[in-house]
């Protein structure tokens, strides 16, 4: 396909160079005037890691009203990544999402979404009001993963909710799994619902054939895009993308501006103009190559007693699967007597290997365009060392993942507002939760507020802190903030969640 030569172009980025390269003589935030002011940070890592953190001087455009340099590589990302509009984002797809949200539904709207949605969607129905519908995507227990959520589920829980405002479909999931993407964004536009995406994991598929199908692509309304975690940008830059007139793009720009810094780093946004530009017109060879990378891993891995990494036929025999991201590798270790945590952090002590994850079962690895067939190598290895290390057994298993999630009682905003209380795990068993739970990464939530917590839960949560995985709450470790139903029953949000 033909490149576009305007593509070459980094309008904002040449700008921040200019304006830090001409040495202005500073009045304006930040303090350390364009690092003039030195710490640790410049002296430990580099002098120019503060030399191009300016603010907002002139020539620089504002992020929130853009009218030069932001809107031209706003407009060049938009190109890029085949949408009608664009928005720079420095809060993450974890901003993007409440975003979106915020701009798409109203208080009591409902919207239909999976229940293994990141924690940034918990928080945007929170902070929306709406109403969740959730479908529940399909849990593998060998490997201890949740996969999508299928079509025809999707398709049910639109024709039992066609009062819905909107669809919420994730894009790959934390796996790389996907589900019918197009033909579900046909079938919610059918019956005029509106089309959001978190694709926090799918920037590189806007640039490969050989990758599924992005949301832009798939005809979807509008998506966050986290540049960052595999196409080359700066640690919480993403895009929000636009297409069609179904969203209204003012209402997506009055939400982010109310929920982003007026401060915005610029090196964040230069990094967008930076990936884009060498994605657009590297991408397809770079991923090529990471595929090549990955398929070599798992070709290896399989070959080595007590692992087993996915593959793309897995999506043949699995019903919340329709394409696969083969970037991604799933290894499942529970052969050995290991759990993945276990994993990941003994491939760091011993080989001074970053995985991305460990869960129970399995521990995922990215392959991205910082990725060399070495490293892929090294991986190998290092896996070839574990098994070595560790005899085949499955004694140690006695994990059960249950594929029950807990029910909802009432929605999210009214579990968070209402008055709550401190009690004990014991003591929470048959209360509704008045906070989120969830091991991290990759941030699924066990719990949140509204739903009921049952022993399973409870179960889970202490599995979780005994065998080294992270959970993240409000509450105190051996504590849960529940609804006091007293307090409750008598209270403004009990009377509005009755309206």
């Amino acid at each position: 396909m033909k490149k576009d030569n305007e593509q070459s172009k980094t309008p904002f980025l040449d700008a921040l160079v200019d304006y830090c390269q001409s040495d202005p003589t500073c009045f304006d935030v930040p303090g350390h005037k364009l690092g003039h002011f030195v710490t640790d940070l410049s002296r430990k890592i580099s002098p120019s890691i503060l030399a191009y953190d300016a603010n907002a001087p002139l020539g620089l455009d504002n992020l929130y009203h853009p009218t030069s340099v932001i809107k031209e590589s706003e407009n060049l990302a938009a190109k890029a990544f085949h949408a009608d509009h664009c928005l720079f984002s420095i809060n993450g797809t974890s901003g993007g999402i409440l975003s979106m949200f915020l701009a798409c539904l109203d208080n009591k709207d409902k919207i239909i979404l999976p229940r293994n949605s990141h924690k940034s969607v918990i928080n945007a129905l929170i902070i929306s009001g709406a109403i969740p519908i959730f479908v529940y995507p399909e849990i593998d227990d060998e490997y201890g993963i949740a996969n999508n959520v299928s079509f025809e589920d999707y398709k049910k829980a639109i024709d039992d909710n066609l009062d819905a405002k909107a669809i919420f479909v994730i894009n790959p999931t934390y796996f790389g799994m996907t589900t019918d993407l197009k033909s579900l964004v046909s079938y919610a536009h059918s019956h005029n619902m509106i089309v959001i995406v978190d694709e926090a994991h799918g920037s590189n598929f806007y640039f490969s054939r050989k990758l599924p199908i992005s949301a832009m692509d798939a005809e979807a309304d509008i998506t966050s895009v986290s540049v960052h975690k595999n196409s080359g940008s700066l640690t919480q830059s993403s895009l929000i993308l636009v297409k069609g007139k179904r969203v209204d793009l003012f209402e997506v720009k009055r939400a982010y501006a109310m929920l982003s810094s007026t401060s915005p780093n610029p090196l964040l946004l230069a990094s967008l103009d930076a990936a884009r530009k060498e994605m657009y017109f590297s991408g397809a060879k770079v991923i090529e190559e990471d595929i090549k990378i990955a398929e070599f891993v798992k070709k290896e891995i399989n070959k080595i007693p007590g692992l087993k990494a996915v593959t793309y036929d897995y999506k043949d025999s699995h019903t919340g699967v329709y394409d696969i991201d083969r970037t991604k590798i799933v290894i499942n270790v529970r052969n050995l007597d290991l759990y993945g945590y276990d994993v990941y952090k003994e491939l760091r002590k011993y080989n001074n290997i970053q995985l991305e994850l460990g869960e129970v079962y399995s521990v995922l690895a990215l392959i991205a365009p910082g990725n060399t067939i070495e490293d892929g190598k090294k991986l190998v290895t290092a896996f070839k060392e574990l098994a070595n290390r560790h005899p085949l057994t499955k004694k140690r298993h006695r994990y059960h993942n249950s594929n029950i999630f807990p029910k909802t009682i009432v929605p999210p905003r009214e579990g968070y507002d209402a008055p709550s209380l401190l009690v004990s795990f014991k003591d929470a068993i048959g209360e509704i939760s008045s906070e989120t739970i969830m091991a991290y990464p990759p941030g699924i939530p066990l719990l949140i507020p509204g739903e009921l917590i049952t022993l399973d839960v409870i179960k889970k949560i202490n599995f979780f802190y005994r065998e080294g995985g992270q959970i993240l709450k409000d509450s105190k470790d051996n504590m849960i903030k529940i609804v006091d139903k007293k307090r409750w029953y008598l209270s403004d949000a009990y009377m509005h969640s009755l309206t």
